[in-house]
């Protein structure tokens, strides 16, 4: 489970880099209405923010005691899913617009 989250973390670096490529490049848009709002406000702050929610989450990992439970899994299987599909996405996006 562990392995997961780091894995969730590593994903959101990953997609808060193609998200930021994409923005600065004019290839995508933000639809979450937070993260457009902070983009609006400061591109260093988009990426503060959310560098900080992956360092969050391994701090987590490493300090907490996780207790599994059916839920946990399939949120966290759910979430690593998506968010997979949600960085192929932004890569396929910025991949067309570069070629």
């Amino acid at each position: 489970m562990k392995k997961a989250f780091v894995y969730l973390a590593i994903v959101n670096v990953l997609d808060m880099c193609a998200t930021f490529s994409g923005l600065k490049l004019g290839f995508i848009y933000e639809l979450n209405p937070v993260m457009n709002a902070l983009y609006q406000a400061d591109p260093i702050l988009f990426a503060a923010v959310k560098l900080s929610f992956s360092l969050i989450l391994v701090a987590l990992v490493i300090n907490v005691p996780i207790k599994i439970n059916v839920f946990l899994r399939w949120a966290t299987a759910a979430a690593c899913i998506l968010y997979t599909l949600i960085l192929g996405m932004h890569s396929l996006w910025i991949y067309h617009a570069v070629s």
